[in-house]
């Protein structure tokens, strides 16, 4: 999930409605709409993630000539899910609505969506179970429970692929890796690894933070030094998600293993609550250096063992007797992607100074380049972020 003092702090500009007035974050009907413009360049997006998605589908709704060019053989970026694991999707990545689900509803310029999605939030009634310093605490959510929903049945990933890439599906190019970025003044030249030059008038570039700051594209010109800056400060956080089956529901809503000093955020929480099924799933969200012990195991027997050891010692032996399968996914082993995001608590100016325009032509949109300063490494951000891009060229 996230962070307490991040959400304090979302929670206090919200109160403050400072958080209405930052550009891409209002939820009224003035941001429903995404600007009509005079814009008829082409326009090529690296990336087919929430961020590569949502700009290539409101661009195509305004009637821009629009090419996507996507490094896997899937879109998706980090919003996966695995469809085979069980009777409804495992989101591999990003997982939960974090805002008013009208977020759909800017995703898509299909204001009903919000409320025609079925989606479940948890209840003030449901179970957690903490270790603290060595001892088993357990109570009701009570008024703390957060307001993140589950969609039920689908997934990020579903919704994008029901309501977005049905229009932009034929307008991307997969198992393409682009390596270079040159505005030449007239334009835009994007170089693949296979040595085809792609020309557009404007370039949207959304691969993640670390493979940014890995150098993965050159950029002539370079990227700015504002931009330089702020990923050399830039925390990014590791991720893997982890998701075991059992044959019976001895797990509580949410398990909160005793936090280490390393870092980060870790949480087992009951994946099939609110679906339609028969499953007991749980899952291990794990960011930062609470994610490495994890990530050190081979991804078969090792990891298994060690999580089913960690629920062992609080439920008494139940996950080894009633252990079914398990699936993970290591987000900084993904080449495309080499970590998961940028740590909530990083510098809060990191995200905006990366928002700025690279050159003219050139626009970064992603969860982790957002124009507000109070939010970022979610869909939802990655989604607006491409909005105010979208909304900037239309302009």
């Amino acid at each position: 999930m996230r962070s307490t003092s991040r959400r304090d702090f979302l929670r206090t500009t919200a109160a403050l409605g400072a958080i209405l007035s930052l550009p891409g974050c209002g939820l009224g009907a003035d941001d429903s709409t995404v600007r009509s413009g005079s814009f008829d360049g082409t326009v090529l997006i690296v990336g087919a993630g929430a961020a590569g998605m949502t700009a290539a589908h409101l661009l195509t709704r305004a009637d821009v000539e629009v090419e996507i060019l996507e490094a896997k053989a899937t879109p998706g970026g980090r919003i996966a899910h695995d469809t085979d694991f069980v009777d409804f999707p495992i989101s591999l990545g990003g997982e939960w609505i974090h805002v008013d689900p009208e977020i759909l509803g800017e995703i898509t310029d299909e204001p009903e969506l919000a409320a025609t999605t079925s989606l479940r939030a948890y209840a003030a009634s449901d179970t957690w179970v903490a270790i603290d310093g060595g001892g088993v605490t357990s109570g009701n959510a009570g008024d703390d429970i957060d307001t993140d929903l589950k969609f039920v049945g689908s997934s990020w990933l579903g919704f994008f692929e029901d309501h977005v890439l049905p229009g932009i599906a034929d307008r991307i190019t997969h198992n393409t890796v682009v390596t270079s970025i040159t505005d030449t003044g007239d334009g835009v030249e994007v170089l693949d690894a296979d040595g085809i030059t792609h020309l557009a008038d404007r370039v949207i570039v959304t691969i993640p933070m670390f493979l940014l700051r890995a150098g993965a594209i050159a950029f002539d010109p370079p990227l700015p030094d504002s931009h330089l800056e702020a990923l050399d400060r830039a925390e990014i956080w590791g991720g893997m998600k982890v998701f075991v089956e059992f044959s019976e529901p001895f797990f509580p809503t949410f398990f909160s293993p005793e936090i280490s000093e390393s870092g980060g955020q870790r949480l087992y929480y009951d994946a099939a609550y609110g679906q339609d099924s028969d499953h007991h799933v749980l899952g291990l969200f794990s960011v930062g250096g609470q994610a490495e012990p994890y990530q050190a195991l081979d991804p078969g027997d090792e990891l298994r063992d060690h999580v089913l050891a960690e629920l062992d010692a609080v439920f008494d032996g139940a996950a080894s007797r009633t252990y079914v399968q398990h699936i993970s996914k290591n987000w900084s082993a993904d080449p495309f992607a080499g970590a998961a995001y940028l740590a909530d608590e990083a510098d809060w100016r990191v995200a905006p100074d990366l928002a700025e325009p690279v050159t003219g032509r050139i626009d970064l949109a992603g969860c982790s380049y957002f124009p507000g300063g109070s939010d970022w490494s979610s869909v939802h951000t990655a989604a607006r972020s491409a909005r105010v891009v979208v909304d900037r060229m239309l302009s």
